[in-house]
């Protein structure tokens, strides 16, 4: 079979940058208190559903998750799985100057790097937050040992996204750019693979998408979240269309998962794209 990318993205349940959340730090983070949920569990569940299938993953792990589950990340790394950061905190970086940037990314290395004793080599945005406002981006990634970036969404959404990012691999600034998994319709971009497109959508086009992707060239990637494991992970204060693509469908999320992992040989991001980084070849050239 193939080899796809299977990625997560490792943080809390309180972890999002929704507009209804701002000014509701002190009331989610009295709920963090109160509620005293363990997302580390859901790390564990996703350990046993991937050695069930022989499957590994990049696991993007957030600074602030490493420094309250050391464990749990030891256990992910223990198990094969690639771990790249996430960056140290639950940011928007297209709100950020490139100087706090570039403090950000060297806490969540070091943070990763001071844990596990080897310095990840990924990185994902949270919220996916780089467009026109981070060209310096892969500058700042590269200055600090990053070799690959996973942050670029090929659509435009009211939070994150770009409606022009490239489809397929490419270079910047001597960084392996890799795209959201995205459906193209002659410019038409549709989302199925991440997230709450992957909860929404039904498996066929899933598994339809995921097909079509392979065979235009594009990046074959799954993305999914730690609390999209568990439909009974506590709530954050949000109402209508925010809420409904935060929590929709969450208990089709496990039985979607084993079944795309019947049909591909999910690895990590470092393992599939190894050619890639390893030559610096151009994508197109592999």
């Amino acid at each position: 079979m193939m080899r796809a990318m299977l990625t997560l993205d490792v943080e809390d349940w309180e972890h999002a940058n929704y507009g209804q959340l701002k000014g509701c730090g002190g009331e989610i983070a009295s709920e963090v208190r109160r509620k005293a949920y363990r997302m580390d569990a859901n790390i564990d569940k996703w350990l046993e559903i991937l050695a069930d299938h022989d499957a590994c993953s990049t696991a993007f792990v957030l600074g602030e998750f490493a420094e309250k589950y050391p464990e749990a990340v030891k256990r992910l790394a223990r198990a094969g799985h690639e771990i790249a950061t996430h960056g140290q905190t639950h940011d928007l970086i297209y709100e950020m100057s490139r100087e706090t940037f570039r403090e950000f990314l060297k806490k969540g290395i070091g943070t990763l790097g001071n844990l596990l004793g080897k310095t990840p080599v990924g990185f994902r945005a949270p919220s996916w937050s780089v467009d026109e406002r981070t060209p310096w981006l892969c500058e700042e990634l590269a200055a600090q040992g990053i070799k690959y970036d996973s942050s670029l969404f090929p659509v435009r959404t009211p939070l994150f996204g770009r409606k022009n990012a490239p489809l397929r691999l490419s270079w910047d600034a001597g960084v392996l750019r890799i795209p959201a998994t995205v459906m193209d319709f002659g410019g038409f971009r549709v989302p199925f693979a991440s997230g709450a497109f992957f909860r929404i959508m039904p498996l066929p086009v899933i598994l339809y998408g995921l097909e079509r992707a392979s065979k235009n060239g594009q990046p074959v990637m799954i993305i999914l979240h730690p609390r999209e494991l568990d439909p009974a992970h506590p709530r954050l204060p949000l109402s209508g269309w925010e809420r409904m693509v935060h929590y929709a469908r969450l208990g089709t999320t496990i039985p979607k998962l084993c079944a795309v992992l019947e049909n591909y040989n999910w690895r990590s991001i470092e393992l599939v794209c190894a050619p890639i980084l390893d030559s610096g070849a151009k994508p197109s050239d592999n």
